[in-house]
């Protein structure tokens, strides 16, 4: 079941996808993981600070995988569908934080130094947005635009998947891929 800690960020996750952040008290995530509020606040002193421990331990879990698998020296078209496949393989295997993930990627729970620090989990993805942009790879130069504009594409395609777990196939997921890729394409 793991650590107390564990247990209050596996509970709140699960209550924040039923019933939205806002709609999730702090005492109600105590009682379903069967700990005091006064433990909760312990390893969480605010709301705020639990809902970005649960951003940091998803990122770290997507940027693991992505990480373990990446070939930082294939060519920049390369690692953007090694981005793509990851990302959709990792949402997957991991449903629960898939759907963490498209509720509040963009939540103004996610303060600017929360966003600034999952940037700092992705350096292998801007640093490959760049190199596409250098080598005006994409329509865009924007890379706020870019970077979002991939990763909602993504998050689409893994509910998408999740719900009809019979398309996720290699041949499927490659071509979500290029069906994005020849609308970003600058030809």
């Amino acid at each position: 079941m793991g650590t107390k800690r564990e247990k209050i960020l596996e509970t709140a996750m699960r209550l924040f996808i039923e019933n939205g952040i806002q709609g999730t008290a702090t005492a109600l995530i105590a009682k379903e993981a069967g700990v005091a509020t006064g433990t909760l606040f312990h390893h969480f002193p605010s709301k705020e600070d639990l809902v970005h421990d649960l951003y940091d331990s998803i990122f770290i879990s997507l940027t693991d995988h992505q990480k373990e698998h990446f070939d930082v020296e294939a060519d920049v078209y390369d690692r953007l569908r090694q981005i793509w496949t990851l990302d959709i393989q990792w949402g997957m295997a991991h449903e629960e934080y898939a759907h963490f993930l498209e509720r509040y990627s963009f939540h103004h729970y996610m303060s600017a130094s929360a966003i600034e620090n999952a940037h700092r989990y992705f350096d292998h993805c801007i640093q490959t947005f760049q190199a596409a942009i250098d080598q005006k790879l994409f329509k865009s130069d924007d890379m706020q635009y870019i970077k979002e504009h991939f990763v909602w594409n993504i998050r689409m395609h893994i509910i998408y998947f999740i719900e009809n777990p019979d398309r996720c196939t290699v041949e499927n997921i490659d071509k979500t891929f290029d069906i994005y890729m020849n609308g970003m394409i600058d030809a």
